[in-house]
């Protein structure tokens, strides 16, 4: 992963690499992450997910497939500058990953608030994905968007 914002992310993406996971599947997931947030790379992107990839956000829209996650990706950038994901549990049973988190970045347009307030947040949050023949087939993503709007306000 070797983009400008996987450069700035690098401490954050090793750190994730440096979790303890214990299946192919785990290590799928957490790739994911670091790729979509911390990395935006969508070429390694396409390699570990299905052509069909469907995932759910926090605020209950679902994308499909690698153009709605770049999709996604462009607007949590518009939204949330430097939005990123610190990894801190990974669970996985089977073909099924749970993640915890800490997601972060900075609040950079009126969303949640009337203007932007270039206020950092930093909030707990959980992913839980679907593997399918070794790539992230379905997954979605909860964020405590309560305490973003208490840190950002």
């Amino acid at each position: 992963m070797n983009t400008g914002v996987a450069q700035k992310n690098e401490a954050i993406i090793q750190k994730n690499n440096a979790l303890v996971v214990k299946t192919p599947a785990a290590k799928t997931a957490v790739a994911f992450f670091n790729a979509l947030l911390n990395a935006r790379d969508v070429s390694f992107l396409k390699t570990i997910v299905t052509p069909d990839v469907a995932f759910r956000n926090s605020l209950g829209v679902t994308v499909i497939g690698i153009d709605g996650l770049t999709a996604m990706m462009g607007k949590m950038d518009n939204t949330f500058a430097g939005f990123r994901i610190e990894i801190t549990e990974v669970i996985a049973e089977g073909d099924a990953v749970f993640l915890k988190a800490n997601f972060s970045g900075t609040h950079s347009s009126a969303f949640l608030a009337p203007t932007a307030t270039n206020k950092p947040f930093t909030v707990p949050g959980f992913a839980r994905f679907t593997i399918r023949d070794g790539k992230i087939a379905e997954g979605f993503s909860v964020v405590d968007f309560n305490q973003i709007t208490k840190q950002i306000l």
